[in-house]
């Protein structure tokens, strides 16, 4: 084979090497970024999530306590301490 042939041979080898390096580089990237967009999503989402897990917690301690329980007796069921007198106000359509 000519020295000629080969050279062209060997750059013809050498720049598809080259595209398919590049090729890769570049998918590597957008799977990257795409990695990166869902990881920040889901650091947002797990933020919301953590708020949202504490105001629970609030709820539920509150709701657990004896004044919310006595208010929503009374509220609900009607409920009157010894000595109080209730009234209740019905309102004519």
């Amino acid at each position: 084979m000519n020295i000629y042939v080969k050279r062209r041979l060997f750059v013809f080898a050498l720049g598809l090497f080259i595209l398919y390096i590049g090729y890769a580089l570049l998918n590597g990237f957008a799977r990257n970024r795409a990695v990166l967009r869902r990881y920040a999503a889901l650091e947002a989402r797990y933020a919301a999530m953590t708020r949202r897990n504490e105001e629970l917690k609030l709820s539920l301690t509150e709701a657990q306590s004896d004044e919310f329980i006595e208010l929503n007796a009374r509220d609900r069921l009607g409920l009157v301490k010894p000595g109080e007198t209730a009234y209740k106000i019905i309102e004519e359509d």
